[in-house]
């Protein structure tokens, strides 16, 4: 046990003498060295991160330095603040100039509209790696495949069984002939992209040129092997061999004839790509990425995918074949775009069932024993490691059933495993060899077929049927039972049926990798029932739970796929981006003003407004009543729950569904000093505007508003595509285009949304002027095709055209009016 008399006199001799540990000495230089290493480990997990991120590692590199608390921690504060200051570049918005008052302080002088610790970092090795990867795919001087060899391959591929769809071939004849360096193309899951490939290494190998296959995982690595004619590896092999010097002969061999593909290169983080790629190019060879930026992506991914189709475009396929339903086929598209009629399928087929998490569970089990009774090939999924081995354990229990357990071994996710069993190896080892070219990796699932006394298991894989010995300690550490797995694990992975949980937390992404591994069926067992947790039962989803419709929408909604740094950096600089957050700055600014004029007595007072009428402050609306009400009271002097008592005077509220909202429309509009900056938002009453601080605060921010929205209106004037509001076969007028650009800019309105002007709104002017944007659009639909009645519509559209010159779009204090005075069509 203890292995033999020196092994012993060994442990005894280090315990009384043990090794003298190394000092740490924290000068300038280790300062610097282990700054540098800090931002390089988060490079590698991320193309952003915040400061929480960067506490995080430096907190790990720290951890074994002996020295007082207080000095730990004010070396951690020194190496975050030397990594984000001196070593990252901040993605923040361009400065608007405005200083923040007092009022709208915290005590640290930051301001209240920005969110502690939520500030983005990135580096410039990033913004360059993203650079160079979307400038080398608008390169054009690449090899090209003769086009007489593609049509001879395509006519191979048909004549062994194997033809190609129309978008598979044009894929293929376009990765083949367009001479680019760097390609991308996108391939949804079920798309037929291995057929594509097939056909792509078998043209491009027989004009005379070599294929090599890189791919971020072992996995998908081995599964690109599986093409004849490729040489496949990872891509951490590549970058280690290239760090080291060591380049293997598959990579010293590539030159000006050879095409490399990178599988799933959606999921390669940047730095690793960008590597990668330039390597390649630099040795003459050309480039092919592959992948689905709507799919999962592992740890460090950096979107980069999105840019180069932003700014270069790339191919797709879009017909599905893993479907033998075309209605599934066509929802999963609709799924992968996040469009929310893709959820009406799954749920009038009956593929949602609803329950509680162990009614779930139980259901996703018992329908998975009942399609392996059938005959198929089915597979479960969970979102965490914990329902994994909870339905392995269920499986495993299954499958025994009262037959005797011979010897066992216990797993890395806490389950137990015998002869028979169905495991999953967690870890890429490539000392297990099954072959001169194939080892254990992660992900792959294997058959128990021997148990040793150490705790060793031989296995046999499941789908090359080799076999090889799993040592005891890689055993306890990287392997746990197969028949279930998490959604990330089941990327890659196909069966005839899927039954999969989820607890409502999820992102699209994972619910599209789901929904799109059963050929025959694919079904979701959605917890909607509280977990019964006494903590739990008093907040709103379990007072009153949202129906399974609409937590699948929810889902559908929270899009994590990875944005390049780039990326944000462009979208911070947009004008349509940064007017919704300038629109609520102005706002908010005009309420604290008021507030501050009327007083802190006055304010107190109204926040009891439930006394004069009962349950009002608890209506969705009465956040936009308090704020107008306290508007009139600095405007007018009078006692804010005066106006409220006289609003309430009116007609029986009893029946209304939101009486804030009753109440708001029944109380007098502002009189400013002058127009808003938008033609639905107040301009600044005159006693505010008369106030030496706040007045010219507020001329300010309104005069940012007014500028981002000519920008936006200019924008949107100047570019060509049509709307995705638009009605098919109308073409609205650049005016209307513009109007609806800056109302959905200012509204924060997702580019999703198919609605032109978004939800329903509960103040009063910004439903007046939204009912007036939603007419325009409606009178879209009214003209028919003759340019005579189009005319004579325009027309009459422009005597409907009447209401108050005193607000006017994209107008200041002190501006004089001036543009239409309605949206145009």
């Amino acid at each position: 046990m203890l292995g033999g008399a020196e092994a012993v006199a060994s442990m005894v001799q280090t315990a009384l003498a043990p090794p003298a540990e190394s000092t740490t000495i924290v000068d300038v230089r280790w300062v610097a060295q282990t700054a540098s290493h800090i931002l390089a480990v988060t490079e590698q997990s991320r193309s952003t991160w915040q400061i929480w991120h960067v506490r995080a590692e430096t907190q790990r590199q720290i951890r074994n330095i002996d020295m007082p608390s207080e000095h730990a921690t004010a070396l951690v504060d020194l190496l975050v603040d030397e990594v984000l200051d001196r070593r990252s570049v901040a993605l923040v918005a361009p400065a608007d100039n405005i200083e923040e008052l007092d009022a709208l302080q915290r005590t640290d002088g930051s301001s209240v509209y920005t969110v502690a610790g939520a500030a983005l970092y990135t580096s410039q090795r990033i913004l360059d790696a993203e650079a160079r990867l979307v400038a080398a795919a608008g390169c054009r001087d690449g090899s090209a495949v003769d086009q007489v060899a593609v049509d001879l391959a395509l006519l191979e591929m048909a004549a062994n069984g194997t033809a190609l769809d129309a978008g598979q071939a044009a894929l293929v004849r376009q990765m083949c002939t367009s001479g680019a360096r760097v390609q991308l193309a996108i391939a949804p899951a079920g798309a037929g992209k291995t057929t594509a490939m097939r056909a792509l290494v078998l043209a491009w190998t027989q004009d005379g040129g070599q294929v090599l296959g890189l791919a971020p995982s072992a996995a998908a690595a081995a599964v690109l092997a599986e093409q004849p004619g490729i040489r496949t590896d990872t891509l951490a092999k590549l970058i280690w061999s290239l760090d080291h010097g060591d380049l293997p002969d598959w990579a010293a061999a590539i030159g000006p004839s050879t095409l490399v593909i990178i599988d799933e290169a959606g999921m390669a983080d940047t730095l690793s790509l960008d590597t990668a790629v330039q390597f390649a190019v630099g040795r003459g060879a050309s480039v092919r990425l592959v992948g689905d930026d709507q799919q999962l992506a592992a740890i460090g991914a950096g979107g980069v995918l999105r840019d180069i189709t932003h700014t270069h475009g790339a191919l797709h396929l879009t017909e599905l074949h893993r479907f033998t339903n075309p209605a599934e086929a066509a929802a999963s598209l609709a799924l992968r775009e996040g469009e929310p009629v893709a959820i009406d399928f799954y749920l009038d087929h009956g593929r949602v069932h609803v329950g509680d998490l162990a009614k779930t569970t139980e259901d996703a089990f018992h329908a998975w024993v009942f399609d392996r009774a059938a005959g198929l090939d089915p597979i479960m999924l969970a979102p965490t490691r914990d329902l994994v081995a909870d339905l392995n354990r269920r499986a495993r229990a299954r499958r025994l059933g009262s037959a005797k357990v011979g010897r066992e071994v216990r797993l890395a996710d806490g389950n137990d495993a015998s002869v028979g069993d169905v495991i999953i190896t967690r870890t890429n080892d490539r000392r297990l060899r099954m072959s001169a070219a194939d080892w254990v990796k992660n992900g792959d699932r294997w058959t128990v077929t021997h148990v040793s006394r150490e705790g060793a298991l031989t296995v046999r894989h499941n789908r090359s049927h080799r076999t090889v010995k799993l040592p005891a300690d890689y055993v306890r550490e990287s392997t746990g039972l197969g028949y279930a797995t998490t959604i990330h694990g089941a990327q890659g992975v196909s069966a005839d049926t899927m039954h999969g949980l989820l607890t409502g937390q999820e992102c699209r992404q994972q619910l599209y990798t789901m929904l799109s591994r059963g050929r025959h069926a694919n079904h979701l067992y959605l917890q909607v029932v509280s977990d019964g947790d006494a903590h739990t039962v008093i907040r709103p989803e379990t007072v009153a739970p949202p129906t399974p419709s609409e937590t699948l929408q929810q889902i559908l909604a929270r899009d994590d796929a990875p944005i390049s740094a780039t990326t944000l950096l462009r979208e911070l600089h947009d004008p349509a981006v940064r007017l919704h957050e300038a629109v609520q700055r102005y706002a908010d600014g005009l309420h604290v003003a008021a507030e501050q004029l009327v007083g802190p007595q006055t304010v107190a007072a109204l926040d009891r407004a439930d006394q004069l009428v009962p349950g009002l402050t608890n209506e969705p609306a009465w956040p936009s009543l308090r704020a107008h009400l306290l508007s009139l009271a600095a405007e007018t002097g009078e006692h804010p729950l005066l106006h409220l008592q006289i609003a309430a005077s009116g007609r029986d509220l009893r029946t209304a569904g939101d009486m804030a909202a009753v109440l708001y429309w029944r109380l007098p509009e502002l009189t400013p000093a002058g127009p808003g900056p938008l033609p639905w938002l107040p301009g600044i009453p005159e006693k505010l505007y008369e106030h030496p601080a706040w007045g010219d605060y507020l001329a300010k921010r309104s005069q940012l508003v007014a500028d981002l929205a000519q920008q936006i209106r200019d924008h949107a004037c100047q570019d060509d595509a049509q709307p995705a509001w638009a009605p098919a076969g109308r073409h609205p007028s650049t005016a209307l285009i513009g109007e609806v650009a800056i109302w959905r800019a200012a509204n924060g309105i997702d580019q999703r949304d198919p609605r032109p002007t978004g939800g329903v709104q509960l103040e009063t002017a910004p439903t007046l002027w939204q009912q007036r944007l939603d007419r325009a659009v409606a009178r879209l639909n009214d003209l028919p095709g003759n340019p005579e009645l189009q005319g004579r519509q325009a027309a009459r559209t422009t005597r409907d055209r009447n209401y108050d010159d005193s607000q006017r779009p994209y107008q200041t204090p002190g501006r004089r009016p001036r543009g239409p005075s309605a949206p145009g069509r």
